[in-house]
């Protein structure tokens, strides 16, 4: 097995594909990845995804597959330390209170058989279990990326890569806030809405500057994107957590 070397990583993550994604081959990728357990810079992928994201992921959709670490791969492992130390520590609970909704909104959410004690649940399992909810909010995050920037080369299947790497790389912030959540105790409330903006704002960079285009026209886009998704995504991460409702009761009671 050869040494790996900074320089033979760097030639390694330089191997270029000319195939593109799709769905299959996205598949038949991560069944290979799962066979062959490549050492790959975990952390050098964390370092770029955080100072130059569009660049490493325009890399990788652009055939250098090797460039960062697996997409699902990455997602999983972030998102299982995620899920771990706060089931167990409680570390991203905030206590957070939703307030009273306006009548209109709240007459909407309560015929769709989401009614305020239910919301203030999903609350709470969102932040405890944020890495269910990122997931299921990607293929909807995917889907509106796009449809917004659909004058660009990228497939569905790219945009759903590109936002399987954003929301593994917002799960890693969330991990880097657990020094703030556990020394200010009692602000964990603003910081989590604190690191909602950060990540937002994270979101809106990484397309405006991955997709061409004029950069204010990519920053409309993009906010419209990310909104959208968020919106549609809501009541479908709802129903998960309906279905899932059991399973973190007796998850919360083992830990």
């Amino acid at each position: 097995m050869p040494r790996h070397t900074k320089e033979y990583l760097d030639k390694s993550r330089l191997e270029k594909s000319d195939e593109r994604y799709t769905v299959k081959g996205m598949v038949e990728d991560e069944l290979y990845n799962f066979i062959h357990l490549e050492r790959r810079k975990f952390f050098y992928t964390a370092w770029d995804l955080t100072v130059r994201p569009a660049k490493a992921i325009r890399m990788v959709l652009s055939g250098y597959r090797k460039y960062l670490y697996p997409y699902f791969n990455y997602l999983v492992v972030i998102g299982a330390i995620t899920i771990f130390l706060s089931v167990r520590y409680k570390f991203f609970v905030s206590s957070y209170d939703i307030g009273d909704q306006s009548s209109f909104l709240d007459l909407v959410l309560n015929s769709m058989g989401f009614d305020k004690e239910f919301r203030v649940a999903f609350f709470f399992y969102a932040e405890e279990f944020a890495t269910i909810v990122n997931i299921v909010a990607i293929p909807f995050f995917a889907l509106f990326s796009f449809l917004f920037f659909r004058n660009s080369k990228y497939n569905y299947a790219e945009h759903f890569i590109l936002n399987v790497y954003i929301a593994a790389q917002q799960m890693l912030f969330l991990l880097l806030f657990i020094p703030f959540l556990e020394i200010f105790k009692a602000q964990r409330g603003e910081i989590i809405i604190t690191y909602t903006v950060i990540t937002i704002i994270y979101n809106i960079w990484v397309y405006s500057t991955l997709f061409t285009g004029k950069i204010w026209l990519n920053i409309i886009k993009s906010s419209l994107a990310i909104g959208l998704a968020f919106v549609v995504q809501t009541p479908f991460n709802y129903a998960v957590f309906g279905l899932l409702r059991p399973f973190t009761t007796w998850l919360d009671k083992i830990f």
